[in-house]
């Protein structure tokens, strides 16, 4: 009798932090950012002079390691607080409610869709008309844009169930962390004087 409750399964109910479902959303959405940005780089590099003259005016990017300072905390603090909001305001979509009706989901999706043009386009533009000297200055791009696809995928989870109050902490969480080791990789591991 006692090995019997040993072995038998716990029937307490498990608590997730992280909401079902989101592996999967994440890596549709990390492979949608990844698509945005490479889009115009590639238009970028293959239209080539007409292009990229015009490119490198607008950005006026200075490719040197004397342009940046050198490693503080106060660069990751503000680069956290800078990219936080522009990341987790999906959480916000479903507590408003838009996951309930199709024309909300609609204008949620617009909204998400325009958001990520917003913060790729310029990226994949500099990417096209700068090329392989830009890298050393995008170390910390793929988390980054981890981050914007944990963001984007809160909301795909969210168009089907409005998440718990657990989860989307959680999902707050995990975005912020994702948000501090990039700022530290954008400040540490760039070139600085």
């Amino acid at each position: 009798m006692v090995a019997r409750e040993l072995s038998a399964p716990s029937r307490r109910t498990e608590r997730r932090w992280l909401p079902a479902g989101l592996g999967a959303a994440w890596l549709y959405a990390y492979a949608g950012v990844w698509i945005a940005t490479l889009v115009p780089a590639v238009l970028v590099a293959l239209v080539g002079r007409p292009w990229v003259l015009p490119v490198r005016h607008v950005l006026g990017l200075t490719l040197t390691a004397q342009r940046n300072p050198p490693p503080g905390i106060g660069h990751v603090l503000f680069s956290e607080a800078h990219n936080l909001p522009i990341v987790a305001w999906p959480l916000l979509l479903g507590l408003i409610g838009a996951h309930r009706h199709p024309l909300a989901k609609h204008v949620a999706d617009g909204l998400l869709t325009a958001c990520i043009i917003v913060n790729t386009l310029q990226v994949g533009a500099a990417l096209g008309a700068y090329g392989v000297p830009l890298l050393p200055y995008l170390p910390q791009l793929p988390v980054e844009w981890g981050g914007l696809a944990l963001g984007v995928s809160a909301w795909l989870v969210q168009r089907r169930r409005a998440l718990t109050v657990a989860e989307g902490l959680g999902l707050l969480a995990l975005i912020a962390g994702v948000l501090l080791c990039s700022g530290a990789l954008e400040t540490v591991a760039v070139p600085h004087r």
